[in-house]
């Protein structure tokens, strides 16, 4: 019998691999809503996500890890969609999770300002499935070094963890509050007195009497008198403001977003504070008020931002920055309440300029301050910095950042706001050159993004974020060729 081999046409077929593995250092918001996201849109291309982040839970970092019940979010629960795709989740959990029955001091004319820590409560609960499922692990350490090793990411904890990832996301968040300089000269006694807000001790001890400096007047500063209110303090408190102005209050009413920033003409600050001057007359003769152009102006934000050459962006942080700052970022009406009362008891008081000198005086400080009618001097025991975050040199603010940093891996942005990256969030080497294997998310990436503190913000880049890393780890499926004969 005369047998015939025939090659039939060459088939093509997936072999199953390894999915990507990712590693995300910082495990606050978003770190967070990164890692939650990664599990749930990328099952079949990622393998596994791993978040270092040292304090016990993810989801809180400092902005909502706060053990006081007194510190509020500015803004209203049903503007903060926490979540992507899912734009009331935090409100329908205040409401379904009894948290408002012990807090119905959250309520307000202007919506519902919930207490900090039940934003982090509500972002454990999360993460909360996916930690119990393994989708996502937690590492509670600190970072001690990242190196490459065989085109991967090798990543040491500080308590000797080693974790090697494809995909490498910093999300390490805001830095440290910049310090005046006479702050750093001071004696060991004197600079026990002189805390930052946000640390741990800041108010524990703070007597009812004693009179207080709070260097900054930004929100930062807001929660600080809300704290001092909730522990009954009666001395004076001075809020020293380099410029003077203040955060202004939340508006009533229910007002959606208003005006068209999508015009291609915005590309310098001077026509774009043009602009925002007109559609708030624009505004204001339909009676509407001029939260609403803000509200507007911080949804095209992003594009407005990118459409600056970079000339006209150091003119905007210059001369507009802290004009944008005190309008966008607005007091939750308990604080602005809070803030009205003390003034008008003379509890709080208002001081415009620098602090240039600090001395002590036995028990007291003797602040040296430069104000707009010459030199003077202020007393008091205590002085707390709500100065904000020091974004300058982001790169060495932490150890790891700064070896990476010697490595070539990253750089600050010459700009001061973080570390530079791309528009689609990729870092930026040494050379200037994206690593498609190194991201930055959050408000380190705000220089390439320009607004990109607050919570919706950060959810539609980390949303962004995430299908980019699965979009590119899908791609990487492997094709073998399969020849059968017959």
């Amino acid at each position: 019998m005369l047998k015939i081999r025939m090659s039939s046409p060459r088939l093509q077929a997936q072999t199953p691999r390894p999915g990507s593995r990712v590693a995300i250092i910082g495990g606050g918001y978003t770190g967070a809503i990164i890692a939650k996201l990664l599990a749930e849109r990328g099952i079949r291309d990622i393998e596994e996500v791993t978040v270092f982040e040292p304090r016990e839970q993810l989801g809180s970092g400092l902005a909502y890890d706060v053990k006081n019940i007194d510190v509020r979010l500015n803004v209203a629960a049903h503007r903060m969609r926490a979540i992507p795709g899912a734009p009331t989740a935090f409100l329908d959990w205040l409401q379904t999770s009894g948290t408002l029955t012990v807090d119905p001091q959250a309520v307000t004319q202007e919506g519902i300002f919930a207490r900090r820590r039940d934003f982090g409560r509500f972002m454990q609960s999360k993460l909360a499935p996916h930690l119990d499922s393994g989708a996502v692990r937690h590492i509670r350490h600190a970072i001690r070094i990242v190196e490459r090793e065989n085109e991967q990411w090798r990543i040491c904890g500080a308590d000797g963890t080693i974790v090697m990832a494809d995909i490498l996301i910093l999300a390490t968040g805001h830095p440290p509050a910049s310090r005046p300089p006479v702050v750093d000269r001071l004696s060991a006694s004197a600079t026990s007195r002189i805390k930052d807000v946000l640390a741990a001790d800041a108010f524990n001890e703070i007597g009812k009497c004693d009179p207080v400096l709070i260097v900054g007047s930004g929100l930062t500063a807001i929660d600080a008198l809300c704290r001092l209110k909730a522990l009954g303090h009666t001395g004076t408190v001075s809020l020293l403001s380099r410029t003077g102005l203040m955060p202004r209050p939340h508006a009533g009413g229910g007002f959606s977003p208003f005006g068209d920033f999508n015009s291609t003409d915005l590309t310098s600050a001077r026509k774009l504070l043009s602009k925002v001057r007109a559609t708030i007359r624009d505004a204001q003769a339909q009676g509407i008020p001029w939260q609403s152009v803000f509200d507007a102006l911080r949804q095209h934000a992003p594009s407005l931002w990118q459409a600056l050459p970079m000339r006209e962006r150091q003119k905007f942080l210059g001369r507009l920055r802290r004009w944008y700052d005190v309008h966008r970022y607005r007091m939750p009406p308990q604080g602005a309440a809070i803030l009205g009362r003390g003034i008008d008891t003379g509890w709080v008081r208002l001081k415009t300029g620098d602090l240039v000198s600090v001395t002590e005086d036995r028990q007291e400080l003797l602040a040296g301050l430069e104000t707009r009618e010459g030199r003077t001097e202020f007393r008091c025991r205590h002085i707390l910095l709500a100065t904000g975050p020091d974004f300058l040199n982001y790169a060495a603010h932490q150890r790891f950042l700064l070896g990476m940093h010697r490595d070539g891996f990253i750089q600050s942005d010459p700009l001061g706001l973080g570390l530079a990256c791309d528009f689609a969030g990729r870092a930026l080497t040494v050379a200037g050159t994206p690593d498609t294997t190194l991201f930055v998310g959050g408000p380190p990436a705000r220089a390439a993004f320009g607004e990109l503190t607050g919570v919706p913000e950060i959810a539609a880049q980390a949303a962004s974020l995430a299908d980019r890393i699965i979009g590119c780890c899908a791609r990487e499926t492997r094709t073998i060729v399969i020849s059968p004969t017959m």
